[in-house]
């Protein structure tokens, strides 16, 4: 990018830039796209656009742009995200880790006004059975927000959403 750059502030072609180094075209395009080239080819190049060849190797080589596609998600990670029909962006896990919390704790107030009396089928008292559902909508809520953490951390809401049909969990919004 850097050479293509001082190249056509020079108003150079890549054969011209070629001919005025003693480097192959294909040299020149190698480099023009990203790829390394030998020192000798470096200093040629600094030589033709009359610059230190250690600032040219500098601009050339530095990582400008810091990218994380390089991290790398674990399996579990990826399986436990979902994709494709069940899959949800962060918004939606945001709403379904409220309403979780909402629901749970819900249940666990109705489970202290409920009289004690055993249900038929089980013999485990109702308001014991109430309460183990407010547990488990805390236990929902609790991996919803593990989730958000791990999306954040593994940077997957873009990812995740640029597959996305629309809607929750990709079922079709109406909009009529």
């Amino acid at each position: 990018m850097f050479i293509r750059e001082l190249r056509l502030g020079k108003q150079l072609s890549q054969e011209n830039l070629a001919e005025i180094c003693g480097l192959s075209l294909r040299t020149i395009q190698r480099v023009e796209s990203g790829h390394r080239v030998s020192f000798s080819s470096l200093r040629s190049l600094a030589s033709a656009f009359e610059i230190d060849v250690d600032k040219l190797e500098r601009e050339l080589y530095a990582m400008v742009n810091i990218s994380d596609d390089f991290i790398e998600v674990p399996l579990w990670v990826r399986v436990s995200m979902g994709r494709g029909w069940f899959s949800a962006s962060r918004r939606e896990h945001q709403k379904i880790e409220v309403f979780f919390l909402i629901s749970g704790l819900v249940f666990c107030i109705l489970s202290m006004f409920l009289p004690e009396r055993p249900t038929p089928l089980f013999n485990i008292q109702i308001d014991h059975l109430i309460l183990s559902g407010g547990l488990l909508q805390f236990f929902g809520a609790y991996w919803m927000s593990l989730k958000l953490r791990l999306g954040d951390k593994y940077q997957l809401w873009s990812r995740l959403e640029s597959t996305q049909r629309g809607g929750l969990f990709g079922f079709a919004r109406n909009k009529g």
